[in-house]
């Protein structure tokens, strides 16, 4: 079970809420691991939230999962200092490279957040060439998701 909800100009506690809520979860506590990431307490649903600007979007799921939106962009610092030989290869290649950076991106803060361990983990050490995730995007805003063992 997988399913995402998109909000506009809401709160990230409301959007959380309302999303759960779809669930018929509406008493619930909240828990963080050691690196952060927030957990239902008792409960076998896991959730993950992304926002950018003033859209969110919540991942609601029977497994571990990540999500991730951006808007499309390409910085090419970023890209030198945290993407693998194989990621900046790519970038370079392409005929978008605001395309292709912004796609690895999201790729990796979905990877990431699924794992629960955030940037500690090292966004160096995720390759997404290697991992299938899929991006989808619409016009200017990408958005991958990261379901544990996908």
């Amino acid at each position: 079970m997988l399913k995402i909800y998109e909000y506009k100009n809401i709160s990230s506690k409301e959007a959380l809420e309302k999303s759960l809520a779809k669930h018929h979860i509406t008493h619930y506590e909240l828990v963080y691991n050691e690196y952060g990431k927030p957990y239902l307490k008792d409960n076998a649903v896991y959730f993950n939230i992304s926002h950018t600007k003033n859209i969110i979007v919540v991942a609601v799921s029977d497994k571990e999962v990540g999500v991730d939106i951006q808007y499309k962009c390409y910085k090419p610092r970023v890209k030198d200092k945290y993407f693998t030989k194989e990621e900046k290869a790519y970038i370079d290649n392409s005929l978008d490279k605001e395309d292709a950076f912004t796609a690895i991106w999201v790729k990796k803060e979905a990877y990431l957040k699924m794992l629960g361990q955030g940037l500690s983990y090292g966004l160096n050490n995720v390759d997404t060439i290697k991992l299938d995730i899929s991006v989808t995007n619409n016009e200017d805003l990408y958005m991958a998701i990261c379901l544990k063992n996908s």
